[in-house]
């Protein structure tokens, strides 16, 4: 994961150096302090420490959550170990079997991981690292205690080694003093080879003669051998190259690739390099390669179901939620079904009055004044008859059109028939001396507005000579009224 701001915590034996880091193109060092421990309070002692550090953090202004935590050397154990050449997993599996026999028995219940030192075909070169579990729990109590959420705990020596090393020469030795110890690192081909703890300068020769007989145990590497010295004591890093006979520099804190954005430090910043090297060992997605939180030897978790059973009880819980909610839903819809079943019987009587009533009103509606459907009806057909004495009409039948177009029943009642569509349906029945009168009348009515589907019902030869009765059905309907014609009609 990314993290905007990382607090990184180094823990030292007198006092905790702590340094707040902001990512960026070029990570920021926006806050640093140290908390010296009064007199009677240890990291090892959670509760008090925590309550401590809870009071710091609050005092100093730090407002990054996420930390990332530096053991001090002193706490740990490192064993070079050589194994064959192997995958990750095997290697893993190998390291955590056999990692109990490479400690003292005197060391009991620890937290173990591992780096690559060295790497060929014949086998790897790795470092077996370890500390006591007490330690990591008293971090997690201290950092709970203060609302921190610790995402690493390492070892401060072998982050700020890796992160010097990357602007240092090939095989230089990494020295942080400070007033409770030093702490020496070497590196071989880029990755982290030894770490060696080294007592308190407070007297200048045994701590030289220290520093001497540690650099010689180290393993030698090719290039030019120097040290880099992040001090907090004000060490001179000429006169220590003397006494050491090798090239000693001081280590500048823009060096592991921050900016340092608080002018106030006056030269005094690489005080802090351990702290912020752990802040930007996670900072853009990067990791400690040491993590005694998320050991790669950490006991793998032993589970007594198989994946897939836990896939398949999660489906039944699922499943089985499901056939509830749907069985309860169901019980609900039908009980709100029958209730509205219930309330429509109740008002079927009713509902059927008031069909009735609506079919007397819509039919009584249609034979009212200022709608004179039929007089215009009547009125179309007397014009379309031609006026020659030869064709007569003997029966007129004017009905309300269904939407169906059929003749209104009129048989029933009211409130079974189909409501009017506003149409008439008609059916004129006459006799004409003319043969082709029906066929005039029947062009006449095509004619005439409002007239449709005027259609032939029938024809046939009457007893008189040469006369013929015929039938005709049509349907219409009153044109809408112009301006004029509204106004003869008024």
């Amino acid at each position: 994961m990314r993290y905007k701001t990382v607090l990184g915590l180094a823990i030292g034996e007198r006092s905790l150096m702590a340094a707040e880091v902001a990512a960026g193109d070029r990570p920021t060092v926006r806050r640093v302090a140290e908390l010296e421990y009064p007199p009677g309070v240890s990291p090892a002692d959670a509760e008090p420490f925590g309550a401590l550090l809870a009071g710091f953090r609050k005092e100093q202004g730090f407002t990054a959550r996420m930390t990332v935590v530096g053991l001090p050397a002193k706490w740990i154990v490192v064993k070079p170990k050589e194994v064959p050449a192997t995958d990750d997993a095997t290697l893993a599996d190998l390291l955590r079997t056999g990692a109990e026999a490479e400690f003292s028995s005197d060391l009991k219940d620890l937290a173990y991981d591992f780096v690559v030192s060295q790497e060929s075909v014949a086998g790897k070169s790795v470092l077996l690292v370890a500390t006591p579990r007490k330690y990591i729990e008293a971090v997690e109590a201290a950092c709970e205690a203060s609302k921190l959420t610790p995402i690493a705990i390492t070892s401060s020596a072998l982050v700020l080694g890796e992160a010097t090393g990357k602007s240092a020469a090939p095989g230089a030795l990494v020295l942080a003093v400070s007033a409770g110890g030093a702490e020496l690192t070497a590196r071989q081909n880029g990755s982290p080879s030894a770490v060696r703890y080294v007592r308190g300068p407070e007297q200048n020769a045994p701590f030289v003669s220290a520093v001497r007989r540690a650099v010689s145990t180290l393993p030698t590497s090719s290039g030019t051998r120097e040290i880099v010295l992040w001090d907090q004591t004000g060490m001179d890093a000429d006169a220590l190259g003397k006494q050491l006979g090798i090239a000693v520099r001081s280590g500048e804190l823009t060096s592991l690739g921050v900016d340092v954005a608080i002018p106030t430090l006056n030269g005094t910043a690489s005080r802090f390099a351990p702290a912020v090297a752990l802040a930007v060992s996670l900072l853009d997605g990067a990791h400690p390669a040491v993590d005694f939180l998320h050991s790669r030897l950490a006991p793998p978790r032993t589970d007594r179901l198989p994946r897939w059973a836990y896939s398949a009880i999660a489906l039944g819980v699922l499943f089985l939620g499901l056939g509830v909610y749907g069985y309860t839903y169901l019980g609900q819809q039908q009980a709100a079904l029958d209730r509205d079943r219930r309330t429509a019987d109740g008002m079927k009587s009713t509902v059927d009055s008031a069909k009735a009533y609506v079919a007397r009103v819509s039919f009584a509606a249609a034979w009212q004044a200022q709608d004179p459907r039929y007089l215009t009806c009547l009125r179309g057909l007397t014009l379309a008859m031609a006026d020659d004495d030869q064709t007569y009409a003997t029966n007129v039948v004017l009905r309300e059109s269904t939407r169906t177009g059929s003749l209104a029943s009129s048989g029933g009642t009211n409130a079974d028939k189909p409501p009017p569509t506003g149409e008439l349906f008609g059916q004129i029945t006459g006799k004409a001396f003319d043969p082709n009168g029906w066929s005039k009348l029947q062009s006449r009515l095509h004619a005439t507005s409002g007239f449709t589907d005027v259609k032939l019902l029938s024809t046939s030869n009457a007893d008189r000579q040469h006369e013929v009765s015929f039938s005709i059905t049509f349907n219409f309907q009153k044109p809408a009224a112009t301006s004029q014609s509204a106004a003869k009609e008024r």
